[in-house]
């Protein structure tokens, strides 16, 4: 309800004196601890910081230049082989802060070397370092979100009951790969890749029928290199060609 104050001082004769600054000043300061009264207290504060992280590993892939000492951010990793990864093939990936990283490298047979990378937030991430002793360098494959596991409801459509994933991945300095020839005991399949993979190139993964198969890898046109292997269901690996195109090799990489 509102008063015309005007008009209540004429009713009352004129005799009324209304300190009107005084009034407004009183009336605002009630209304500001009204509306004060009226905030919700209970609302959790933000929190100081969030938990930003990815998922890791390393394979060392670099020809002629040996054993690799790794050092992230300061942070020792170890050593890996010609070949290998680390955290090791029983080991799960290593949790780290997500960021700007600094991955040092001290090989045995070639000079060492600081790399740049980016470890992105909420991703599983393969790390490769490719080239020869003379020449290298970084590579990351990215394989998923680190919350899409197998049994969650979040990776259900990442990992089909009954089907094992593969992907191929060249490490070589000089092999390009063409395609690969996929047999099991009843049938052969020969799939292309869509672009011809050249050094740190990857391919989708494909999808299989858990079991054991035979692959046989093309490269350079005319020049195979093969492997066997057995897919687990609902797994998926990484079969990673490396090494010069005279002395080829493949090894396969557990992701999930």
């Amino acid at each position: 309800m509102f008063f015309n104050l005007s008009k209540l001082n004429i009713l009352l004769g004129g005799k009324m004196k209304i300190p009107y600054k005084r009034l407004l000043l009183t009336m605002s300061i009630l209304t500001v601890v009204f509306i004060a009264g009226c905030v919700d207290v209970s609302v959790q504060p933000i929190p100081n910081s969030v938990n930003y992280s990815s998922q890791i590993k390393v394979v060392n892939l670099v020809s002629g230049a040996g054993t690799a000492t790794l050092t992230l951010n300061g942070q020792s990793l170890g050593s890996v082989d010609f070949g290998s990864e680390v955290p090791g093939p029983q080991l799960t990936f290593l949790t780290i802060p997500a960021g700007s990283k600094t991955l040092s490298a001290s090989f045995t047979s070639a000079a060492s070397k600081d790399f740049q990378f980016a470890a992105t937030t909420d991703y599983k991430i393969r790390i490769f370092l490719v080239g020869t002793a003379a020449s290298n360098d970084l590579v990351t494959h990215t394989q998923r979100y680190i919350w899409q596991t197998k049994d969650s409801d979040n990776g259900k459509a990442l990992f089909p009951p009954d089907t094992g994933q593969v992907t191929f991945f060249n490490g070589s300095p000089d092999a390009v790969l063409k395609s690969v020839t996929i047999n099991n005991a009843t049938d052969t399949t020969t799939i292309t890749f869509d672009s011809p993979l050249e050094m740190g190139d990857g391919a989708p993964y494909i999808m299989l029928k858990s079991g054991s198969y035979s692959f046989n890898v093309l490269y350079n046109d005319s020049l195979h290199t093969t492997f066997d292997y057995t897919l687990g269901a609902k797994d998926r690996y990484t079969a990673v060609i490396y090494d010069a195109a005279s002395s080829i090799k493949n090894t396969v990489f557990v992701d999930d």
